[in-house]
């Protein structure tokens, strides 16, 4: 409810199922904001996939060479993902929100203005800082203003903020780069991530009390999640939907460029058909994930076995290089990237059910997408080396199929208990 003064506390209680009065018309929009966060955050990272030919004509690079541009903002969304998702949870949604929007619209400035490749790339570390608490940022914002029995799908909402980020950020940077060349695109998309600066500001409580963060804040240690089984299964299944996520992420419009023989623009109208498909199957399996799980709410690993599921249908890339048929091809993309979402949103919802002590949420994803985003890293580069020297994407697509059917058996066998980080045990 709103309390009275000159600092409005709004009180939130994530074990409710219906919103508390006086905020039920700030829940959803809360929550569609940060949805559109996660498809600014992601359309910013389009415009780079989209604009790589043009970029690479322009600074003269080779395949390999554009694999580490395209991982160059990993470098920095690595190292500050722990660091940032701490700070999260020490100043809050409202500022971190702000402060890693602006920062990361400011770095897509730099980037058009950049003529140097040294210059280009230190935009996309730039860009990285901003990125780092997003992610960790959402799921915070999820779990406090949505009840236990949306949260799996709450989550998968807002990772189906990729999807669409990563199609219309697909569409409009094709456009503006056919028409327009890339650094008038960066500067577009730039202008969206200012505005939404804006909207947080005035839509998100200066100051929120929870029954979590009402009481004594917990104190953040590493230690405790390192000897959890529990934690590992859901590090393990991150890092390898994470891998599938930033090879499609980074590599898709070349893909479809390469197997359909497209122009530029044509293959950021295909990536945009992929994504909206990904997010309509996305969402479709997220509620079908918590309608399986609704029964078994109360078994903090249960939700386990619907993450695995996931992964294993991610897996399907394996047979992508089998199949001749452009529609088929098409399907076959389209099922994985969704399960992709599916996958990823439903694995932080685990750790969020796992999770003892919620108040360490922001640093526990944090910690999690530190080792994923690790992973995620190692992406665009490895199939620029495997591109470079093959010259096709056929063993790539096997690799990805192995890395997420290890991911399924992982969070399928190592979750069984609560992490807990008051009481260290090899939960």
């Amino acid at each position: 409810m709103l309390m009275q003064g000159e600092n409005q506390d709004v009180l939130l209680s994530s074990s409710v199922s219906t919103p508390v009065a006086g905020v039920a018309w700030r829940r959803p929009a809360v929550c569609a904001a940060t949805v559109m966060m996660c498809v600014i955050c992601y359309g910013d990272r389009a415009a780079l996939s989209v604009a790589l030919p043009d970029i690479v004509h322009d600074f003269g690079l080779t395949s390999s060479q554009a694999g580490w541009v395209l991982s160059s903002f990993l470098w920095s969304y690595f190292f500050l993902n722990l660091p940032s998702s701490i700070l999260l949870d020490r100043l809050g949604p409202r500022l971190v929100g702000i402060l890693a929007v602006a920062v990361w619209s400011a770095a897509m400035v730099q980037g058009s203005l950049a003529m140097t490749l040294p210059a280009f790339l230190l935009s996309r570390v730039v860009l990285g800082v901003g990125e780092a608490p997003t992610f960790a940022l959402g799921a915070k914002v999820m779990r406090l203003w949505s009840s236990p029995r949306q949260r799996g799908l709450m989550m998968t909402l807002f990772t189906s903020g990729i999807s669409i980020g990563l199609a219309s950020g697909a569409i409009v940077a094709g456009y503006m780069v056919a028409h327009h060349g890339w650094r008038l695109a960066f500067s577009i998309l730039a202008s969206v991530g200012f505005l939404w600066c804006l909207l947080w500001y005035f839509l998100y409580p200066a100051r929120i009390k929870t029954p979590e963060t009402s009481a004594t804040k917990t104190r953040f240690s590493i230690r405790p999640f390192f000897v959890s089984r529990s934690f590992w299964g859901v590090v393990i299944a991150q890092c390898c939907v994470n891998y599938a996520n930033f090879l499609m992420m980074s590599w898709l419009p070349i893909i479809l460029k390469q197997r359909m023989n497209l122009s530029v623009f044509d293959a950021s109208v295909y990536t945009a058909y992929c994504y909206t498909g990904a997010v309509v199957i996305s969402l479709v399996a997220g509620r079908l994930g918590e309608s399986l799980h609704r029964s078994h709410t109360h078994i903090p690993s249960e939700r386990k076995r619907i993450v695995a599921l996931y992964l294993s249908m991610v897996a399907m890339l394996g047979i992508l290089p089998f199949i001749q048929s452009v529609p088929l091809s098409m399907v076959c993309l389209i099922l994985s990237m969704g399960f992709v979402t599916a996958g990823s949103g439903a694995n932080m919802a685990l750790l969020a059910d796992l999770l003892v002590e919620q108040d360490a949420l922001g640093a526990a994803n944090g910690l999690v997408l530190t080792f994923s985003n690790g992973t995620g890293i190692l992406a665009p580069v490895i199939t620029g080396y495997i591109l470079q020297f093959t010259g096709s994407f056929e063993y790539v697509f096997y690799m990805v199929a192995a890395l997420v059917l290890a991911g399924a058996g992982a969070v399928l066998t190592l979750p069984r208990s609560p992490i807990k980080l008051h009481s260290v045990t090899n939960g």
